[in-house]
């Protein structure tokens, strides 16, 4: 096998490796807004206040699914689909770390899992060959 296939196998593997976690991550914020849905529908329903900021996540999080899901399904054929997936990582390791400093110690797992996309997308660049 000579040496450009053999970097474009590795390629290959990072950034199907980052496309499954995108997937799951898209189908793990789903869950997590249906969630939120419900206990903010229950909040409602006791005569609770609700914060603004539950509101924009409420809002923000379902775009934010579209975006991880769409991301994943270009990030092979589309050059611009690299970018978004990492700029949508870094936003949510920054979710995540809020989460983490309000004392929601498992968001530690998401910032775990963005950092290790974003290293996949970066490391997939296709570097010149040596001459």
């Amino acid at each position: 096998m000579t040496e450009p296939e053999r970097g474009e196998r590795v390629v290959g593997w990072r950034i199907r490796t980052a496309q499954g976690v995108m997937y799951v991550q898209a189908v793990a914020s789903l869950g997590i807004w249906v969630v939120q849905l419900l206990t903010l529908t229950e909040r409602l329903d006791h005569g609770q206040d609700v914060p603004g900021s539950v509101w924009l996540v409420l809002v923000l999080n379902p775009v934010i699914v579209v975006l991880v899901a769409l991301a994943a399904v270009f990030l092979v054929r589309r050059p611009w689909a690299k970018g978004l997936a990492v700029f949508l990582e870094v936003v949510g390791a920054v979710s995540a770390l809020i989460s983490v400093t309000t004392g929601y110690y498992q968001a530690l797992f998401a910032i775990l899992l963005a950092c290790g996309v974003i290293v996949l997308v970066a490391s997939s660049a296709q570097r010149p060959a040596h001459a």
